[in-house]
């Protein structure tokens, strides 16, 4: 009996496994699902809008003394059309793997039309520079927004106007050399309001800045990090008297600053006095090569500056 029930066992599992196999070799068989040419949400074109990034100090996170030198750099790019064209590529792939008639394919072949080709924002104009549309404000925990309210100065001679495509940047920077604010936590986000093309407000992200109460008696390191940031502002700014008085400071501090003679060399080549620029930025990349041995090359200003002061300094 038991010989007989394990027989029959066997004989209905072969039943079942052959049913099986030509049932789904029945459904291999078919012709695949056209096809079609679908839509998601993420296909939908985005809004054209230029992009705003505020850095403090060139941080979105700093910390400095109350009385200190500060500036605010604010970027603008057209990040939306630079995504546009990375959508349009995807969306060419898929239209190449399509078959010619494939249902809908003649919109998507539209759609793929318009965001290659993304529109370009103007900022500014000849009468109103871009920069006139930037507003810098504190915001508060509840999403409040109040104006940062110090006098701040453009620093440089950013462009007035700029269009930006998906391959275009453009920052300016607003300095003071002396915070005028009470100790404190604040973030800080730059607005930009209507200019050129562009007639709406687009905001950034929060950048922190913490301002504590300057010490009455600065250490060495201190008082060294102190004038960085001054000098840095006077960079920025083209000030070269500045940039002067804080590069013999650094070097006073210490003789073998690279910063130190970089600056003195900024405020040399500022003045035109080519030989002492000459000077003062061979001896930033020397001293540079000696404190990073290991690094493949000076940074890219020196040796740009030394190779303008070295064509100015050539007698005709």
């Amino acid at each position: 009996m038991r010989k007989i029930f394990a027989a029959l066992l066997l004989l209905c599992l072969c039943a079942v496994g052959t049913w099986y196999f030509l049932r789904h070799r029945h459904r291999a068989s078919q012709a695949l699902p056209e096809l079609r040419a679908m839509m998601r949400d993420e296909d939908a074109p985005r809004v054209i809008e230029p992009s705003i990034a505020l850095d403090v100090n060139e941080t979105a996170d700093t910390k400095v003394w109350s009385g200190a030198a500060v500036w605010f750099s604010v970027g603008a790019n057209n990040a939306a059309a630079a995504n546009e064209i990375a959508s349009a590529q995807a969306l060419q792939s898929k239209l190449e793997r399509l078959p010619a008639n494939a249902p809908g394919k003649e919109r998507l072949r539209a759609v793929w039309q318009q965001r290659a080709n993304p529109a370009k924002i103007t900022l500014g104009s000849a009468a109103h520079p871009w920069t006139e549309a930037i507003q810098l404000l504190v915001r508060d925990a509840s999403g409040g927004e109040r104006p940062l309210g110090i006098p701040l100065q453009l620093l440089g001679s950013p462009v007035a106007v700029v269009e930006l495509d998906a391959y275009t940047a453009v920052r300016a920077n607003f300095g003071a050399t002396s915070l005028p604010l009470p100790a404190g936590t604040y973030a800080i986000v730059a607005c930009l309001g209507a200019t050129g093309s562009w007639q709406g407000k687009i905001c950034s992200e929060p950048a922190s800045l913490t301002v504590t109460d300057r010490p009455q008696r600065l250490t060495k390191e201190q008082q060294i990090a102190a004038d960085e940031q001054s000098a840095r502002l006077a960079l920025l700014a083209g000030n070269p008297q500045a940039l002067d008085e804080y590069g013999h400071k650094l070097v006073a501090a210490d003789p073998d600053s690279v910063s130190g003679h970089m600056y003195l060399g900024e405020a040399s080549f500022q003045r035109g006095k080519w030989d002492d620029a000459l000077r003062e930025f061979t001896t930033a990349r020397g001293q540079f090569g000696e404190r990073h041995p290991k690094a493949l090359e000076p940074p890219q200003f020196l040796n740009l500056r030394i190779n303008q002061s070295m064509e100015k300094s050539s007698p005709e």
